[in-house]
Parts: structure tokens; sequence; C-alpha cells
């Protein structure tokens, strides 16, 4: 009765996280243009101090992302890990959301040893770079004692 009662409060808070997740836009998730836009010339102007034309350049490339940023509208639940992960910087949030939408598309596409995809999946979670590699690796290694 009490793993039944565990298991059920622990897929109601799935169900909760995710609809959340799903719920909230980019716009929930990033800065207003007018604060990000002071936010990114702030870290340009910190980086690089009086080299003018890469502070541009880092405001131009941040700014596009920022822009690329909050049009997403799939997959917002690797966009808000990427966006925890990389906080404010926007170049690296839209590489690290990129590579994991990828990684993702790539392995819904599996259908060979289910088991090690699996186990794959549980290792790793919602980082799906990891889990293709995870998946790769032990399919090769399956593949050499078999």
């Amino acid at each position: 009765m009490r793993r039944k009662l565990g298991l059920s409060l622990a897929l109601i808070f799935v169900l909760v996280f995710t609809f959340s997740i799903q719920a909230a836009g980019p716009e929930d998730l990033f800065l207003d243009s007018d604060a990000a836009q002071e936010v990114i010339k702030e870290q340009a102007t910190e980086d690089w101090e009086d080299d003018f034309e890469m502070v541009k350049y880092q405001i131009d490339n941040q700014t596009a992302a920022y822009n690329w940023l909050i049009k997403v509208e799939d997959h917002l639940d690797l966009l808000k890990l990427a966006k925890e992960k990389w906080d404010t910087d926007y170049e690296m949030i839209k590489y690290e959301y990129e590579n994991q939408v990828a990684a993702y598309n790539w392995v819904q596409s599996q259908d060979e040893h289910p088991e090690i995809m699996a186990a794959a999946k549980e290792k790793w979670g919602l980082d799906y770079e990891m889990v293709k590699y995870e998946y790769e690796n032990q399919v090769e290694a399956y593949e050499s004692i078999n």
C-alpha cells in the first residue's frame, strides 16, 4: 500500500512538473528584452573592457541568440534545463538547447537494443547527449562480446 501511494505521489509530481514546464513559454524563462540587453552589454564590457570591436561582436552574437531563444516553441523542458545551466549566456543556452534537441531526436529514432536505451535513459534522464553517448558505447561493447 505504501509503495503504491509513493508511486502515485511520484507520478503526480512528474505530471505537475512536466505540465508546469510545458505551460511556460520562453517569455517566462528569460528576462524581458530591455533587461536582457542591459545584461548582455554589461557582460560584454566586463569581458572585453576597451576592445570595442569585441564588445560589439559579443553584444551582436548574444542579442541574436536571445532573439532566437525567445521564439522557441518546442522542447521547452530542454530549453529550461539549458537556461538553468547557462543563466544569461544566450549563445551557450542556444548551443546547449540545439545539441540536446538533436540528441533527443536521435534517441527517439533508435529501436534496437531497447534494454540498453532504457538503462541509458534511467542513468542520464533528460541529458540526451549523455543518453546517446551512453547508448552508443554500451551497444558497441555489447555487440563486441556477442
